[in-house]
């Protein structure tokens, strides 16, 4: 196991900074919500749980403008304490002797897409309900040739929720020559324990043109894409669990967003090359 501590520079944008990064905003916008962030910024000084708490006692006392303008500031927020990193070499399998019940918010993976796989689609339920918070999800990066199989195995101990369009353009576009398919978009599942508990989600990602980063594993996915997907679910602070961690984009991802991270995988190199990845972007 590592334990990292690293450094997250991007995060606490001061009100001022925070709206005139916002190109959309109007002048008159801008001053409602300077004093309403400034505000907030109060409360969440001598708030003691966690910045998704905060939303959520907060966000049924707001307008919708205000619920939204919360959600992005929040974001953009240091948590109180560094992220943690622990990543370990080990199989799917043996999570129970990784994890504890109910220690993680979100499980975000994108785990392999071949027949002789679908197997972890079932222990990636069972984990799932095992590690997840009562108000955690899955949101999970699948293919489409075996998608009913993957549904159905993933349905066995959670509830699904939706699918999100991850719109791969450009020449990343696989051709599925059984099928006779060009596939320009690939599904991303979404799974809860029970009752979805998130924040409201738009269900497109669309990545830039060529944009299918393989620089550090076979399989790997873009930062861009990734962080498009923290966008619309994480907020700081929050712990991620991401199994299949491969190449590590998750991992750098989360760290860069304030997130506390957790990664398995079953290859040495992928958990060597997912440490020197971190040092050397972070």
């Amino acid at each position: 196991m590592v334990n990292f501590l690293k450094c997250y520079n991007i995060l606490n944008m001061n009100p001022l900074q925070f709206l005139n990064n916002n190109p959309k905003s109007k002048s008159i916008y801008k001053e409602k919500s300077l004093s309403f962030i400034d505000s907030i910024n109060s409360e969440l000084t001598s708030f003691n749980g966690s910045y998704y708490d905060f939303y959520v006692m907060k966000k049924k006392f707001l307008t919708k403008q205000q619920q939204k303008t919360l959600k992005q500031w929040l974001k953009l927020q240091k948590p109180k304490n560094p992220p943690f990193l622990k990543l370990y070499c080990d199989d799917i399998k043996n999570y129970k002797n990784i994890l504890l019940p109910e220690c993680v918010d979100w499980i975000i993976t994108d785990p392999p897409y071949s027949k002789k796989f679908l197997w972890v689609y079932d222990v990636l339920s069972e984990l799932s309900n095992y590690a997840l918070k009562p108000h955690g999800a899955l949101i999970v990066m699948v293919g489409q040739s075996y998608l009913p199989e993957i549904i159905n195995n993933l349905s066995k101990h959670l509830k699904y929720i939706w699918t999100l369009a991850y719109l791969t353009p450009g020449g990343q576009s696989p051709y599925l020559w059984k099928i006779k398919c060009n596939s320009f978009w690939k599904p991303v599942l979404v799974f809860a324990k029970e009752k979805y508990s998130g924040d409201s989600f738009g269900d497109v990602i669309k990545t830039s043109v060529n944009n299918n980063d393989k620089r550090f594993h076979i399989w790997g996915q873009s930062e861009e894409g990734f962080d498009m997907i923290f966008e619309k679910f994480v907020f700081p602070g929050q712990t991620v669990l991401d199994p299949f961690v491969g190449g590590g984009t998750t991992a750098v991802v989360a760290l860069r967003r304030g997130c506390n991270f957790i990664g398995i995988d079953i290859n040495k190199d992928c958990i060597r090359k997912t440490e020197e990845r971190i040092k050397n972007e972070l």
